[in-house]
Protein backbone atom coordinates (compact mmCIF):
# COMPACT_ATOMS: atom_id res chain seq x y z
CA UNK A 1 0.00 0.00 0.00
CA UNK A 2 1.64 3.47 -0.81
CA UNK A 3 1.16 5.92 1.28
CA UNK A 4 1.71 9.59 1.01
CA UNK A 5 3.07 12.19 4.02
CA UNK A 6 3.42 15.79 4.10
CA UNK A 7 5.28 17.58 6.48
CA UNK A 8 2.99 19.63 8.65
CA UNK A 9 0.54 16.19 8.39
CA UNK A 10 0.04 15.05 12.38
CA UNK A 11 1.20 12.15 11.18
CA UNK A 12 4.50 12.75 9.87
CA UNK A 13 6.93 12.56 12.50
CA UNK A 14 5.47 9.80 13.36
CA UNK A 15 5.96 7.88 10.08
CA UNK A 16 9.40 8.81 10.19
CA UNK A 17 10.10 7.41 12.96
CA UNK A 18 8.13 4.43 11.94
CA UNK A 19 10.03 4.16 8.45
CA UNK A 20 13.92 4.49 10.15
CA UNK A 21 12.56 1.63 12.57
CA UNK A 22 11.87 -0.60 9.62
CA UNK A 23 14.79 0.65 7.67
CA UNK A 24 17.57 0.54 10.33
CA UNK A 25 19.96 -2.16 9.68
CA UNK A 26 18.43 -3.11 6.11
CA UNK A 27 21.35 -4.37 3.99
CA UNK A 28 19.75 -5.20 0.92
CA UNK A 29 19.87 -7.67 -1.51
CA UNK A 30 22.23 -7.73 -4.42
CA UNK A 31 19.64 -5.71 -6.55
CA UNK A 32 19.35 -3.03 -3.90
CA UNK A 33 19.88 0.37 -4.87
CA UNK A 34 19.43 3.87 -3.50
CA UNK A 35 19.01 7.12 -6.13
CA UNK A 36 18.81 10.89 -5.96
CA UNK A 37 16.77 12.29 -9.01
CA UNK A 38 18.66 16.03 -8.37
CA UNK A 39 16.27 17.08 -12.01
CA UNK A 40 17.27 21.29 -12.62
CA UNK A 41 13.65 22.27 -12.63
CA UNK A 42 12.94 20.47 -9.02
CA UNK A 43 16.23 22.06 -7.59
CA UNK A 44 15.07 25.30 -8.75
CA UNK A 45 11.55 24.51 -7.38
CA UNK A 46 13.45 23.60 -4.05
CA UNK A 47 13.77 19.92 -3.95
CA UNK A 48 15.17 16.91 -5.09
CA UNK A 49 13.87 13.61 -4.30
CA UNK A 50 15.70 10.55 -2.93
CA UNK A 51 14.75 6.79 -3.38
CA UNK A 52 16.17 3.31 -1.81
CA UNK A 53 14.77 0.33 -0.25
CA UNK A 54 18.11 -0.32 2.02
CA UNK A 55 19.39 1.46 5.49
CA UNK A 56 20.36 4.59 3.30
CA UNK A 57 16.30 5.46 4.51
CA UNK A 58 17.36 5.03 7.97
CA UNK A 59 20.41 7.24 7.37
CA UNK A 60 18.95 10.11 5.70
CA UNK A 61 16.35 10.14 8.25
CA UNK A 62 19.14 10.40 11.18
CA UNK A 63 21.43 13.10 9.43
CA UNK A 64 18.87 15.24 7.91
CA UNK A 65 15.22 14.92 9.29
CA UNK A 66 14.61 18.88 9.12
CA UNK A 67 14.60 18.70 5.41
CA UNK A 68 12.40 15.72 4.38
CA UNK A 69 9.42 17.37 3.36
CA UNK A 70 7.22 14.48 2.57
CA UNK A 71 7.40 10.89 2.56
CA UNK A 72 5.74 8.19 0.11
CA UNK A 73 5.92 5.10 1.42
CA UNK A 74 5.59 1.34 -1.04
CA UNK A 75 6.30 -0.75 1.83
CA UNK A 76 10.23 -1.86 0.50
CA UNK A 77 10.93 1.35 -1.08
CA UNK A 78 10.62 4.93 -0.07
CA UNK A 79 10.58 8.07 -1.34
CA UNK A 80 11.67 11.42 0.44
CA UNK A 81 10.94 14.79 -1.19
CA UNK A 82 13.90 16.91 0.20
CA UNK A 83 14.41 20.37 0.56
CA UNK A 84 17.16 21.58 -1.56
CA UNK A 85 18.91 23.18 1.22
CA UNK A 86 19.83 20.00 2.83
CA UNK A 87 21.39 18.86 -0.58
CA UNK A 88 24.82 19.32 -1.48
CA UNK A 89 25.11 18.49 -5.11
CA UNK A 90 25.61 14.77 -6.58
CA UNK A 91 29.32 15.19 -7.22
CA UNK A 92 29.41 15.52 -3.76
CA UNK A 93 28.57 11.99 -3.21
CA UNK A 94 32.42 10.87 -4.40
CA UNK A 95 35.42 11.24 -2.36
CA UNK A 96 38.17 13.76 -4.01
CA UNK A 97 40.88 11.27 -5.83
CA UNK A 98 44.47 11.82 -4.95
CA UNK A 99 45.64 11.52 -8.36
Amino acid sequence: MREQIQRGDPRFDAKLQEIKNRFTGRGGGPDSESAINAHKQDIKEGFVYFWSDNSDIATLIKRSAAYILEVMDCDETVRFKVDRQGFRSCCHAFKLSKD
